[in-house]
């Protein structure tokens, strides 16, 4: 059974301005700017005001449609309109993940590269390899060792960057023939939050 439309609407905060132009969305605010392409959904993506002549104020939103959709295509739509809740949290307050340093016998050693643009990984599991592991774009690393030992700190406006950074350093420690439920050296996120 096909549906005739299926819709969902994402209300735009004061600060934020989002513009989209053949389902490339930019939204702006006080922390920078995020551009996403939508171009892969078969949607429209609209953004609209409406002014309220009694109160004289305007609000404005952004509109996610599918028409004449299956009930699995629908799902598309909220996913865009997450997408867009995301980047608009990301522009006003940001991200901000921990990652902790689990080890029993070897010591990690960490080094930041480019002032926290990338990361190097020593000693993990007594290995003398060095794993190096670049941010992607918009993403820093942070470490203070006098508060927290053994705690990096990765922040950034883009959710799914700062999100793929630690699971490209989560992955870069993954521990090959053991049983992972015994042996529990590695790098793991402990905190997810949004950064204010």
């Amino acid at each position: 059974m096909k549906y005739i439309l299926t819709e969902e609407h994402v209300a735009i905060p004061e600060k934020i301005e989002i513009t989209t132009k053949s389902k490339l969305v930019k939204v702006k605010g006080p922390r920078g700017e995020l551009t996403k392409n939508f171009r892969h959904a078969a949607l429209d993506i609209q953004v609209s005001k409406k002014v309220n002549k009694k109160t004289n104020t305007s609000k404005s939103r952004v509109s996610v449609r599918m028409w004449q959709s299956y009930r699995k295509q629908r799902c598309q739509v909220n996913s865009v309109a997450s997408s867009i809740r995301n980047m608009i949290r990301g522009v006003t307050t940001g991200y901000k993940f921990k990652m902790v340093l689990a080890y029993a016998h070897f010591p990690i050693i960490i080094n930041l590269l480019d002032k926290g643009l990338g990361i190097e990984i020593k000693n993990f599991l007594g290995e003398k390899i060095i794993r190096t592991i670049k941010c992607l774009p918009g993403v820093t690393i942070t470490r203070n060792e006098q508060e927290e030992k053994n705690v990096l700190t990765l922040q950034g406006n883009d959710l799914n960057n700062v999100s793929l950074t630690c699971a490209l350093i989560h992955q870069a420690c993954a521990v090959k023939n053991k049983d992972i439920r015994q042996f529990l050296d590695g790098i793991y996120v402990s905190e997810k939050r949004l950064e204010i």
